[in-house]
């Protein structure tokens, strides 16, 4: 409605110059001129001082009879000058009956005034009618000249109650329609943005759940071939026309100089495979590997993947960091936290062996029917051993990651005699290392009950949380998206 206004300013004041540009020119009397010009500034400045109101839009927001009111004061006060206007040049000039402004007041109500309402539009010309209708007919009734009777007769009158009803019948229509068209282009805006804000959280959720299967840098580039495929569908063909496979295509293979490998494997698991229920050994599995996962995102470990009991992840995969090993150990030790945990919860014989070792790794994505993410090489394979030959309750580290941390800070034992015997580690002389904890006990066992307090949630519970706490954002952040949409919706007007 402010965007019709800003229209309406300059046609109205364009109108009134028009009708001066006229007057001077074709009427030789300056009397005729001044009176002109009187009553056409009076109504051009009380329109343009009521109407200016409606521009403060958070006052009017408040206010919305506001609208109304200065719409009918504006007309009110274009109707009343253009009468006097005629009157005095009926009564001065000899004029015959001819008023102006009484088809313009109709445009004014029905295409620019801020009226919400069809049907308030809709009295408000139909009064505007009656009002000029009834100023002709009074002089009709009251005046005993014969020209009058003759040039404006009740023949004139009838024709203009036929011209107003059409009119008001055009506007009504064109109000209708032109009502009909905002809301259905809101609603199409609407529901734009509401599918295109679906897909941002499809393409969010998409992004999420690749990033807990494959690292950031490797899930990217995948992403990046499938779109480039579906675009162009066309290079497939020329691929398989040049001999290259698709396993070639997504494959991404990267370096890692720099890493810790852990490798985690449940003591006693084969046992809780021919003494628990299925059902019962799948919600151990899901409340122990939920508690580890929760655990590697703390320390900023990327998990690899668990296989039966066996879990195995990596720090400083993601993005380089100096305190891989140290973040590795921390995790392993958090790890053997929760499995007591679970063992004195759930009533179960189960404990951890865990092998850490630090080196470098080739990790990359394989597979054609089905992409797998995984790691190699001969530092995996160390890390995999020291798991099977460490201790349970205990992190099995070699001297590489040993010279990565600050000893000090760990009670540590020499390492297991099947290490020393075992011929994978025995082609990669090292010393191995037993750790237990820290040695700051309360400090550790705060920060590992900090971890614990997120992992001994109900996993079902967190994530309708979750997701509640997620759909009052969406709520609130979608209202001010529309907002915003809204304010840049081209209505038309003038800045």
């Amino acid at each position: 409605m402010i965007s019709y206004l800003t229209v309406f300013y300059p046609l109205f004041l364009l109108v009134m110059l028009c009708l001066q540009l006229v007057t001077w020119t074709c009427v030789e009397n300056p009397e005729i001129n001044k009176m002109n010009l009187l009553f056409d500034g009076l109504s051009l400045i009380l329109v343009a001082s009521l109407m200016s109101v409606n521009f403060f839009e958070s006052f009017v927001l408040r206010h919305p009879w506001v609208m109304v009111l200065t719409s009918v004061l504006s007309v009110l006060a274009v109707v009343f000058c253009d009468l006097m206007q005629n009157t005095y040049h009926y009564y001065i000039s000899h004029w015959p009956l001819n008023t102006t402004f009484d088809v313009f007041v109709l445009c004014m109500i029905y295409m620019f005034l801020p009226i919400p309402s069809i049907r308030g539009a809709a009295l408000l010309a139909t009064s505007v009618s009656l009002i000029y209708v009834a100023y002709f007919m009074h002089f009709l009734a009251f005046t005993r000249q014969r020209t009058l009777r003759r040039v404006h007769g009740i023949d004139v009158v009838s024709v203009d109650v036929f011209q107003y009803l059409g009119f008001n019948m055009m506007g009504i229509f064109f109000r209708i329609m032109n009502d009909t068209m905002v809301r259905a282009s809101f609603l199409d805006r609407h529901q734009f943005m509401k599918e295109e804000r679906w897909l941002r959280h499809a393409l969010g959720q998409e992004s999420m759940l690749l990033d807990s299967v494959l690292p950031p840098q490797i899930a990217k580039p995948i992403q990046s071939s499938i779109k480039h495929r579906i675009m162009q569908p066309e290079n497939e063909f020329e691929r398989k026309s040049l001999g290259v496979s698709s396993t070639e295509y997504f494959m991404a293979i990267q370096i890692h100089p720099d890493v810790s490998i852990l490798y985690a494997d449940v003591v006693n698991y084969t046992h809780l495979t021919t003494t628990l229920a299925v059902d019962k050994l799948v919600k151990v599995l899901h409340d122990l590997y939920g508690r580890f996962d929760m655990a590697a995102s703390h320390f900023k470990v990327q998990r690899i993947k668990f296989l039966g009991d066996c879990y195995y992840c990596v720090a400083g995969l993601v993005e380089a960091d100096p305190d891989h090993a140290t973040k590795a150990v921390s995790l392993g030790i958090s790890m053997i936290a929760n499995i007591q945990e679970v063992r004195i919860e759930r009533a179960l014989e189960i404990d951890m062996r865990i092998g850490v070792h630090s080196g470098s790794l080739f990790a990359g994505v394989i597979g054609e029917a089905k992409l797998q993410f995984d790691i190699w090489g001969a530092d995996v394979d160390i890390a995999n051993r020291l798991e099977a030959t460490g201790k349970p309750g205990y992190v099995h580290v070699s001297g590489r990651t040993l010279s990565n941390l600050n000893a000090d800070e760990y009670i540590i034992f020499p390492g297991t005699e099947k290490a020393q015997r075992d011929s994978m580690l025995q082609k990669h002389p090292m010393g191995t290392y037993l750790i237990r904890g820290h040695v700051q006990r309360e400090s550790v066992r705060s920060t590992l009950h900090g971890v614990q307090s997120h992992v001994n949630l109900d996993f079902m519970t967190l994530q309708t949380s979750r997701s509640t706490r997620g759909e009052t954002a969406n709520i609130d952040s979608m209202s001010d998206e529309l907002r915003e949409e809204f304010n840049k919706m081209p209505v038309g007007g003038f800045q």
